[in-house]
């Protein structure tokens, strides 16, 4: 069975408007007033920052992932591939906005076959995507560092999918 996940579109316009509105608050000023040399310097690299934040926001607009039982494949305006028997790298990271931990985003890293994969947290059915790699990573022997047990723990995942308990240790190959 192959699932299909991607960007929910309240995240990507949320992406847009920030983005727009970054370049917004940054172009005007270079674009009406005289700033001096540092001014211009620090509204130049800001406004690098944001029109990032929007090409970032087209590539996840336009960037889907297929999850089957062979492996994952990205499909969008970057195209990569992993197989799951040549996974060898599996992460799960959080990312808090405030001090106390209470909000914030995941990160599930992926590596194998010469590719690299960060997919976060606001992707549809992220639990389901987190569980099936976590499956291949334990039917490959791989070992979960603490933080991505204490994550999958946060996510309610105490074992692969496949059923089989995984060992946990501290290296992640």
């Amino acid at each position: 069975m192959t699932t299909v996940h991607a960007y929910p579109v309240r995240i990507i316009l949320g992406g847009y408007a920030r983005a727009g509105f970054g370049i917004a608050l940054t172009l005007v000023p270079l674009l009406l007033l005289n700033p001096i040399s540092v001014i211009v310097y620090l509204l130049v690299f800001l406004l690098c920052v944001f029109v990032g934040f929007g090409v970032r926001a087209v590539i996840r607009q336009f960037t889907r992932f297929e999850v089957s039982g062979t492996g994952i494949v990205m499909s969008g305006p970057v195209n990569r591939r992993i197989n799951w028997e040549e996974l060898e790298g599996f992460s799960l990271n959080y990312y808090s906005t405030r001090r106390d931990r209470e909000a914030g985003w995941m990160q599930l890293k992926l590596k194998g076959g010469g590719a690299r994969l960060g997919i976060d947290s606001t992707i549809s059915d992220f639990e389901g995507l987190v569980r099936l790699s976590f499956g291949a990573a334990a039917r490959n022997g791989l070992m979960p560092d603490a933080k991505t047990v204490r994550n999958l723990q946060a996510l309610g995942i105490s074992r692969p999918e496949s059923g089989r308990s995984a060992a946990y240790g501290t290296v992640n190959r």
